[in-house]
């Protein structure tokens, strides 16, 4: 008897190459060369696979509705000239507004629009935005747009025709679909350049690009889907980004001993919290213990041990921070009895806080947390190279701003090149790194560089970070792989944090209700492993909200 699914439904199952505008050319280019794959057969398909994702998002779209579909110049609009000759072969009614003249067309797009003119489906071409507005006042049909303008080669802010057309898409038509991306989000970035299509359903071609994840340009794509246009195979195994995916994390997933001991699920060591900041380390650690960690021992200045002791569970060990004599002695002894540490949590930036983290890499040699302030002082006092000379693993959990820290540049840098960021800070601390956001990336050296998107207003709260942090310490401290560890957590964190916004509502929920469904997230995980209805043919297909 097969289990029945019990998955969220806005579960990413897949693991999926996400692509650039250069790599996705450079894959356009290969199938043709390689694979004698000419453009015209990739339009065919681009534009047959969003017909079809079309109508099941509205299997009456053409019949109770008129499809007016837009198209711009090149390949995307060759798209939408294949769109518009399935929809008019289907007998849907369809209209095309083409922004170019007729003798402007080159190649297979060339020849799409001859055949829709052959077939006399109803064309027009766009000289002015009066012209639209006109149209729009007369109809007197529910209208579904297509947006075939411009697609993934964006160079520049949006003016004039098209500038005009899409604000008035965007204000005058419900439902709008656009072909591989909305016209005006960067596919690089997701910057919005000068304004954007507010789609309703993008169809991307080939494989998605990093513009439909990162805002705002994310925002503006709808629910996305994935089209196959029949690239080869081998494209789809080999890549520089990837979409973390439920399924293929899942397997991370090693079955516990039942007769175990709690030394054999790890002793991890959580190190933070100052004057009016205990709460974050104390987070961290019942989120360590959320994970299935065996042992979990705290500590923190001597003047938070009682505010920290007061809010910790009673199965949280203590032992004193203090950096000094006899006490230092005995800190150092302790270290190598865990089998990992997370410093940051609340610390501080007082000068034994960079005291702490030179001792921490000079002494400790198992897996290595740095979050918040332990990520700020490395940045403060220059101690890259000396995090990545430990010659152990390190997992460094910055957001944007501690991003910016940590390579002194502006924080609009590092937003504006994610990849490039989160691979510089790999590189320069020899570290595993997660750059936290809505779409989180994931990184180590000389690593592909995983995204994982499960956005959710709700976690955008005080403390979801040090949860993060605390489940990462907790999973590379039994003994599973620094990368697959922080894959893990962050996709653990992701599922709670979805589970708890479920329950709670995105608004209500605190940091601590992601903690609360750590539980049930892992048995969310289990369930994909255990479920017969989860096929791995079926997880080519993307569907995002």
């Amino acid at each position: 008897m097969k289990r029945k699914s019990t998955h969220h439904p806005r579960l990413n199952l897949a693991q999926l190459r996400i692509c650039g505008v250069k790599e996705m050319r450079e894959l356009d280019l290969g199938a043709e060369q390689e694979y004698g794959l000419r453009p015209g057969i990739l339009m065919e398909n681009a534009g047959r696979g969003a017909v079809d994702a079309i109508l099941e998002y509205d299997p009456r779209a053409g019949i109770d509705s008129e499809i007016i579909v837009f198209a711009g110049k090149g390949n995307n609009a060759g798209d939408a000239f294949v769109v518009a000759r399935h929809l008019h072969c289907l007998s849907r009614r369809v209209r095309v507004f083409h922004l170019l003249e007729a003798t402007k067309y080159q190649g297979p797009t060339q020849e799409n629009f001859e055949s829709l003119v052959k077939m006399k489906c109803k064309m027009l071409h766009l000289t002015s935005a009066d012209e639209l507005v006109s149209f729009l006042n007369s109809s007197t049909r529910k209208l579904i747009a297509v947006d075939g303008l411009i697609g993934i080669g964006l160079k520049g802010a949006l003016n004039g025709l098209i500038f005009d057309v899409v604000e008035i898409l965007n204000q005058r038509v419900p439902t709008i679909i656009s072909l591989d991306i909305p016209t005006g989000v960067c596919s690089d970035t997701g910057a919005v350049l000068g304004t954007s299509i507010l789609a309703t359903l993008t169809c991307s071609f080939g494989f998605p690009k990093l513009g439909h994840f990162f805002a705002p340009g994310a925002v503006r794509r709808g629910i996305l889907v994935n089209v196959d246009i029949s690239l080869p195979k081998s494209f789809k195994k080999v890549a520089r980004q990837w979409l973390l995916g439920a399924l293929p994390i899942s397997k991370l997933l090693h079955q516990r001993d039942r007769y175990g001991h709690k030394n054999n699920f790890g002793h991890t060591f959580l190190i933070g919290g100052s004057p009016g900041r205990v709460g974050a380390i104390a987070m961290s650690t019942k989120a360590c213990h959320r994970v299935g960690t065996g042992l979990v021992t705290a500590s923190t200045w001597g003047d938070t041990e009682v505010a920290l002791r007061e809010r910790l569970w009673d199965e949280t060990m203590m032992i004193p921070l203090n950096l000094e004599g006899r006490d230092l002695e005995f800190y150092l002894e302790q270290l190598a009895g865990f089998s990992s540490i997370v410093v940051g949590p609340g610390l501080g930036t007082r000068p034994d806080a960079r005291r702490l983290l030179e001792i921490l890499f000079s002494s400790y040699r198992g897996p290595l947390v740095l979050d918040a302030d332990a990520i700020n002082i490395v940045a403060e006092h220059r101690l890259h190279d000396h995090l990545a000379r430990r010659g152990a693993p390190n997992i460094i959990t910055p957001h944007p701003g501690e991003m910016a820290r940590l390579l002194n540049i502006p924080k609009e840098k590092v937003v504006g090149e994610l990849i490039a960021s989160i691979q510089e800070a790999a590189d320069r601390t020899q570290s595993v790194v997660v750059l936290k956001g809505a779409a989180s990336l994931i990184t180590s050296p000389g690593e592909k560089v995983y995204l994982n998107h499960y956005p959710n207003d709700g976690m955008a709260t005080g403390g979801s970070g040090d949860v993060l942090a605390g489940m990462v310490g907790g999973l590379v401290g039994q003994k599973i792989e620094a990368l697959a560890a922080t894959q893990l957590a962050v996709t653990l964190h992701s599922l709670a944090g979805a589970l708890a916004a479920k329950s709670l509502g995105h608004r209500s929920m605190t940091a601590s209700d992601i903690t609360g469904n750590i539980g049930h997230a892992f048995q969310e995980l289990k369930d994909i492993t255990q479920n017969d209805d989860f096929r791995a043919e079926d997880h080519g297909i993307l569907r995002l909200h």
